[in-house]
């Protein structure tokens, strides 16, 4: 229950102490801790005018029969499927929503402090159930975990898809049980110096944003959040996966000098940006850069990226009430496209499903198993009002003459047909109505499944190149959900039948004169990158920090070598026999780059 670990009496270290978790995305930060809890939400503290009052009281009535509704309709599931008299445990949940106590409360204080009306309420429910946990009756103590539960509900009704992120007022490292996807990408980055959660591994969403955005991440952490203070110094590395409460003068040193020896090698990086990714026997690679949001887009060009490999279009659909127009889509994407020259870009279609799941899209309905549910060009193929406006808006953009368009988590020929077909007649609305049009976009798929890799020949054939979904790929390949930290130690990226998937798709893609690349976590990894090259992929897309050393790492290796070495691992017996050779492999040939 989330209350009992309030009940502990918890003694928060005094000295340096050491919470080995997984290295989420590399980087080291040092700062003041700001802790979130599932249970105690961060709830922004809106001021608002003595006007505004009956309004924020009307905005809580809203969210009180929406719970009341949820709490309802759980009861009589459980009573349906176990017996009225465990669904009567609701009951006490339901004399929450209604308790006069909390009401009249949040309607005093509301006129009294101004703020919105959420911080107010969770002050008040905090404040309640904090003072029945310090008394001594048991039945009072457990009403004390109905209150958190009820208010962390209410809180969440009452939260609009854009106030959505976490109120970091100065620069922390945000300490927590589990950080949503969604309050990452809408939390202010600039103050935020990394984070570190109880929850997640190295392949959960926001660790892939957090490295693509680059900020330093640690997840996976046991039992950290009870040690923690808001306030408290804290050192997080993102390398090692640790984060260290309290960090003595000593710890602080020996990271100092690690962060000099990273800053010099950094700046031997910088002078990589203006040259071409080739090895030294002038074999050439693509390196292009991850996109997620406008922002992003500057770190492009600083880094080096040859264009933009992956344009990630979801995260234009969630954190709002309404669907994007297309005359925002056609202005953002060609905003996007500017970035990119003189290079290209690749512009994803809404890829939103799996573990990037869109309220404002799939409502309330909850797939049993979402990662082989209705996702990527399954729900666009459905969802056509949505589909056709972005296929439209990338069409206006492409007059900018670089714009590459993707299809993700395609599983079938047909499905690129129709697609490719929508995308015409999408173009030729446009012509009909005088707005100019390119004569050719070329198009893409991502191959993230098997049974795109295994029939690469007949998709080959559709397209002008493929673009490699690793994270999907090896996961959907070793049948593991990526998310899942009892299974996750079975995600290997270099077992030998993802090795051999690789292969066949960049063997067919190069039969047919296209192109294959990775835009998936296998582009960004050094250790990675000769095997890759030898494996035949054209092009590694990866987010804008791993750039300068992934180039660097390109320009240290000879092509036969690599060729060699793939040939190698593509007979090799083990995932962990691969990963040590090429471990061995970086070390001697590009040390530097291994910090």
């Amino acid at each position: 229950m989330p209350a009992k670990s309030a009940q502990r009496n918890v003694k928060k270290v005094a000295t340096e102490t050491r919470f080995q978790g997984i290295a989420g995305s590399p980087g080291v930060a040092t700062g003041p801790v700001l802790l979130l809890r599932q249970n105690r939400p961060n709830i922004r503290r809106r001021p608002i005018t003595p006007d505004q009052i009956a309004g924020e009281l009307d905005r809580l009535e809203v969210a009180l029969l929406r719970t009341r509704q949820q709490i309802v309709e759980a009861q009589e599931r459980l009573a349906s499927s176990v017996g009225k008299a465990e669904a009567a445990i609701f009951e006490a949940h339901l004399l929450v929503v209604e308790d006069p106590t909390i009401l009249q409360g949040v309607k005093a204080q509301l006129a009294e402090r101004l703020v919105s009306v959420e911080s107010v309420y969770q002050d008040i429910t905090s404040s309640l159930a904090d003072q029945m946990l310090a008394l001594e009756d048991d039945y009072l103590r457990e009403r004390a975990e109905d209150i958190h539960d009820v208010s962390r509900r209410v809180l969440q009704n009452l939260r609009a898809p854009g106030e959505a992120g976490v109120d970091i007022t100065q620069p922390s490292v945000i300490v927590a049980d589990a950080l949503s996807l969604t309050d990452l990408m809408a939390t202010d980055r600039s103050r935020l110096l990394g984070f570190a959660t109880e929850q997640g591994n190295r392949m959960s969403h926001a660790a892939i944003i957090a490295r693509s955005l680059n900020i330093p991440a640690v997840v996976g952490l046991r039992d950290v959040v009870d040690e923690v203070e808001n306030g408290m110094e804290v050192l997080l590395d993102g390398i090692s996966g640790l984060l260290i409460l309290l960090p003595g003068e000593q710890t602080k040193f020996e990271y100092g000098k690690m962060e000099e020896r990273r800053h010099r090698v950094e700046e031997q990086l910088d002078t990589l940006r203006e040259t071409l990714a080739s090895t030294k026997d002038g074999h050439r690679v693509i390196v292009s850069a991850n996109v997620e949001l406008p922002e992003d887009f500057p770190h492009v060009s600083e880094s080096g990226a040859e264009g933009i490999g992956l344009y990630r279009t979801e995260f234009l659909f969630i954190n709002r009430n309404d669907f994007p127009t297309e005359e925002d889509q056609t202005e953002i994407y060609r905003k996007a496209a500017q970035t990119a020259k003189p290079h290209s870009i690749i512009i994803r279609t809404l890829d939103i499903g799996g573990d990037k799941a869109a309220q404002l899209i799939t409502g309330d309905e909850v797939e049993s198993n979402p990662f082989l549910g209705w996702r990527g060009i399954r729900l666009c193929l459905d969802r056509l009002d949505l589909f056709k406006v972005q296929l439209r808006a990338i069409a206006r953009a492409s007059t900018e003459g670089n714009v590459r368009i993707m299809f993700p988590m395609v599983s079938d020929l047909a499905e690129v047909r129709r697609a490719k077909a929508l995308l015409a007649e999408a173009v030729a609305e446009l012509r009909a109505e005088g707005v100019p049009v390119p004569e050719k976009i070329e198009t893409g798929v991502m191959i993230e499944v098997p049974s795109a890799a295994m029939t690469a020949d007949l998709l080959a054939k559709e397209v002008d190149f493929f673009s490699i979904g690793t994270n999907d790929l090896v996961q959907y390949t070793m049948a593991v959900d990526r998310l899942n930290e009892r299974v996750s130690s079975l995600y290997q990226p270099c077992h030998p039948a993802v090795l051999r998937f690789l292969s066949r798709i960049a063997e067919e893609a190069h039969k047919s004169s296209i192109w294959a690349g990775i835009c998936g976590e296998m582009a960004g990894d050094i250790l990675l990158t000769p095997l890759l090259i030898g494996l035949g992929i054209d092009e590694l897309s990866m987010g804008s920090g791993s750039v300068p050393r992934v180039k660097k790492a390109i320009q240290s290796v000879n092509y036969e070598e690599c060729v060699a070495l793939a040939r190698q691992h593509l007979a090799s017996s083990s995932h962990e026999e691969t990963l040590r050779s090429l471990t061995e492999f970086a070390r001697k040939t590009y040390p530097d780059l291994i910090i």
